[in-house]
C-alpha cells in the first residue's frame, strides 16, 4: 500500500471519528450543564487527541520530524504575526460570500461563547484548534501526502481542513488559508508557521465578539453595504499582504524538494483520489451539506 492510501485511510477513520466522538459527547449527561466553549474543548480534546496518538503508535513515526517542530525564528514570527492579522479582511469577505448562502455557525454561537468568558473561549476556539488542527492537517497529512509533490500535497491538506469544519459557510475560507498554511510550513519546515496565524486569526475573532458584547453592538448595514464595505478593505489589505510575502519569500528561500523516481527512472508520484477519498466527500455530503440545506 502506498503512503498516499495509508493517509486517505487515516483521514477517513479520523473523519468518521469526528463525528461519531462528537455525537458521543453531545449525548454525555453533564454536557447539558457546560458553556459552549467549555463543551468545544471537551469535543476537541476527545475528537482529536485519541486518533492523532494512535497514528504515531501505529505507524511508529517520528512525532518531531513528521510535525516538523522545528524552530521559527523571531524574524519569521514577527511576518507570520502581522500576516494573521492582515489577512482578516479577506476571510471576513469569502465567509460573507459563503453566509450568503449558508448560516455561518459562528454567528449563531455568539451568545454561548460570550457567556463562556474570554479565557475559556480563547483556549476553546483560539489555542486548542490551532494546535490540534494544525498536527492533523499541516503535520500528519501534509507529511502524509509528500509522494503527491508539495503543491498538490498542499491542495489536498487544505482540501481536507476545509471539509473537516463540516459545514459549507466555512469550507470555502477554510480552503484558502489552509492552502497559505501548507506553504508557510513548506518554506519555513516548522509547524509553528501555521499554529501561529492559526491562533492569530481565530483569536482575533474572538476578541471581536466580546469587544461588541461590551459595546452598543454590530452596527446594522444594509447587504450590498456591508459586502462593498469588506471588499474594499479587502482590496486595501492586499499591498500590505505583499510585502510581508515579500520580506517572508525573502527571509525563507525555496528547499530543494527530493525528486523521487521508480526502476525505470521516471518520477514517481501517487495519485490521492482512492476509494478512501471518495467515502470522505461522501461523509461531508452526507453530514456536512444536506443538513443546512435543509435549514
Amino acid at each position: 500500500m502506498t503512503e498516499t492510501k495509508r493517509t486517505n485511510r487515516f483521514a477517513l477513520l479520523f473523519f468518521l471519528y469526528f463525528m461519531g466522538s462528537s455525537v458521543a459527547v453531545a449525548m454525555l449527561p453533564f454536557v447539558r450543564k457546560m458553556s459552549d466553549s467549555g463543551y468545544m474543548l471537551l469535543a476537541q480534546l476527545i475528537s482529536f487527541l485519541p486518533p492523532i496518538a494512535a497514528y504515531f503508535y501505529f505507524t511508529k513515526k517520528d512525532v518531531r520530524k513528521t510535525l516538523r517542530l522545528n524552530p521559527l525564528g523571531w524574524k519569521n514570527a514577527l511576518i507570520i504575526f502581522s500576516f494573521g492579522v492582515s489577512i482578516q479582511p479577506l476571510i471576513s469577505l469569502l465567509s460573507y460570500l459563503m453566509s450568503l448562502f449558508f448560516p455561518n455557525p459562528v454567528e449563531q454561537s455568539i451568545a454561548g461563547i460570550q457567556q463562556s468568558g474570554l479565557v475559556v473561549s480563547m483556549l476553546s476556539v483560539a489555542i486548542l484548534p490551532a494546535i490540534l488542527e494544525e498536527v492533523f492537517s499541516r503535520g500528519i497529512l501534509l507529511s502524509g501526502y509528500h509522494f503527491l509533490g508539495k503543491w498538490k500535497a498542499a491542495f489536498v491538506s487544505a482540501l481536507l481542513f476545509g471539509l473537516l469544519h463540516m459545514n459549507p459557510q466555512q469550507f470555502l475560507y477554510a480552503f484558502v488559508v489552509g492552502f497559505i498554511f501548507c506553504f508557510l510550513v513548506e518554506r519555513t519546515d516548522s509547524l509553528y508557521a501555521s499554529i501561529l496565524p492559526h491562533m492569530v486569526i481565530n483569536g482575533t475573532t474572538i476578541v471581536s465578539i466580546f469587544t461588541e458584547g461590551a459595546g452598543t453592538g454590530p452596527v446594522e448595514m444594509e447587504q450590498s453595504a456591508i459586502l462593498v464595505t469588506l471588499l474594499l478593505m479587502a482590496i486595501l489589505s492586499i499591498p500590505w499582504l505583499a510585502v510581508l510575502l515579500y520580506i517572508f519569500l525573502k527571509l525563507n528561500p525555496p528547499r530543494a524538494e527530493l525528486e523521487l523516481t521508480d526502476e525505470n527512472g521516471q518520477v514517481y508520484t501517487e495519485r490521492f483520489l482512492t476509494p478512501a477519498m471518495l467515502c470522505i466527500f461522501a461523509v461531508y455530503i452526507v453530514c456536512g451539506i444536506i443538513p443546512y440545506l435543509k435549514s
